[in-house]
């Protein structure tokens, strides 16, 4: 069950990618920010019930313009988060055509732009572990 704290975490995590942001949550205490992701993170991924809303939710945020699916993480990349409870989405903004790759899950930052094609500049420095 979420609480209020959670569904601040996971609002503005959502409005941002509905605008093709990489999340800032830096405004929240760390400790809520992490406490959100493992109650919507198993250790194999997203709980399939979180990732469903969170997904309707950077729908709705965006009037429909921007979905999130999933990737296989194996066309992934390299470097690829190590974390089994890593998720690969793909963000798609379809009334621009771009497409960003982002890795979710419960470590910090909990929402990470990754390179899209192999060999791409990845200068983000990638997600840590909590």
């Amino acid at each position: 069950m979420s609480t209020a704290e959670d569904e601040a975490v996971y609002h503005m995590a959502a409005a941002d990618l509905a605008r093709m942001r990489q999340p800032d949550l830096s405004e929240l205490p760390s400790a809520q920010t992490t406490l959100a992701m493992l109650k919507a993170f198993g250790p194999t991924g997203p709980k399939e019930e979180w990732l469903t809303e969170f997904r309707r939710r950077i729908h709705d945020e965006s009037a429909g313009r921007v979905t999130l699916e999933g990737v296989d993480p194996q066309a992934v990349p390299p470097p690829r988060v190590k974390s089994p409870a890593a998720s690969y989405q793909r963000l798609v903004d379809s009334r621009a055509g771009t497409v960003q790759l982002l890795v979710m899950g419960p470590f910090e930052p909990p929402f990470q732009f990754t390179a899209t094609v192999p060999g791409g500049d990845d200068t983000t420095g990638g997600p840590r572990p909590c």
